[in-house]
C-alpha cells in the first residue's frame, strides 16, 4: 500500500448480507475473508457454521474469540482487543441470564479464548479509537467491531460491522443487516461513542500473511 499511516484509506470489501437476526458476526468475518481470499464462495451454509463456532449460546450472539477461531481455522490470521479483556457485552447479558445460562455462557467464551491462544491468536487490552482502526487498515487488515444497533433502529443490541475505510471526517463500514449493499458512516467526532455497546468494545482483526 502506498498510503500512509492516518492518511485515508479505503478497502473494496464485498459485501453480504446476514440471513438470520442473529448472525451479524459470521456475515462480517465472511465479508473481511471474501476481500482477503476473492476465490472463497460465501453462503447460508458458512454463514450458519461460523455461528456455530462462535457463537455464546444462550444469547446467540457471537464472541470476538468466537470468530477469530472461525477465521483462523479457514486458514486467515486474527488479533482480538478488548477495552475490557472480559466476555463481550456482558453487563447486556447478566441481566437477562440466570446463573446456569451465565455459567454456560461464561464457559463457551474461556473454551474459545482457550483454543484460540493454542492457536497464536493475538490479544490485547486497551481501548479501539480511530488511530487503532487505521492503523489496521494501513496493515491490509480488516477490523470486526462491535456497536450498538440503534445507531439503525430502535432495538438496543449489540451488532457487528465490517470497517471499509477511514479519513478525516467519517469511519465507513459495511452493515450486513443492510437489504442492499451500500456504505454506511459514522463521523469521527462521536466515533467513541459508536464503537462499543455500552462502553464495551471488541474488534476483530483479519488479514492474511
Amino acid at each position: 500500500m502506498h498510503a500512509e499511516p492516518g492518511s485515508p484509506i479505503h478497502l473494496k470489501i464485498p459485501f453480504y448480507r446476514q440471513h438470520y437476526d442473529f448472525t451479524c458476526g459470521p456475515a462480517s468475518l465472511m465479508m473481511a475473508m471474501k476481500y482477503l481470499d476473492e476465490n472463497l464462495r460465501l453462503g447460508k451454509g458458512m454463514e450458519i457454521d461460523v455461528w456455530r463456532e462462535a457463537t455464546l449460546g444462550v444469547v446467540c450472539g457471537t464472541s470476538r474469540y468466537g470468530l477469530a477461531y472461525s477465521a483462523v481455522t479457514r486458514g486467515f490470521s486474527a488479533r482480538v482487543t478488548s477495552n475490557t479483556g472480559g466476555i463481550d457485552f456482558a453487563r447486556w447479558c447478566l441481566s437477562r441470564l440466570n446463573d446456569p445460562e451465565m455459567q454456560m455462557l461464561t464457559d463457551l467464551f474461556y473454551e474459545r479464548r482457550a483454543r484460540c491462544r493454542n492457536l497464536g491468536v493475538r490479544e490485547r487490552q486497551e481501548r479501539i479509537t480511530g488511530e487503532t482502526i487505521s492503523k489496521s487498515l494501513f496493515l491490509n487488515h480488516v477490523p470486526l467491531i462491535i456497536t450498538n444497533s440503534l445507531f439503525r433502529s430502535r432495538e438496543d443490541l449489540p451488532h457487528w460491522v465490517t470497517v471499509t475505510g477511514i479519513d478525516d471526517r467519517w469511519m465507513y463500514f459495511n452493515d450486513p443487516f443492510d437489504t442492499r449493499p451500500k456504505q454506511s458512516k459514522a463521523g469521527l467526532p462521536a466515533l467513541q461513542g459508536f464503537i462499543g455497546y455500552h462502553g464495551d468494545q471488541s474488534m476483530v482483526e483479519v488479514w492474511k500473511e
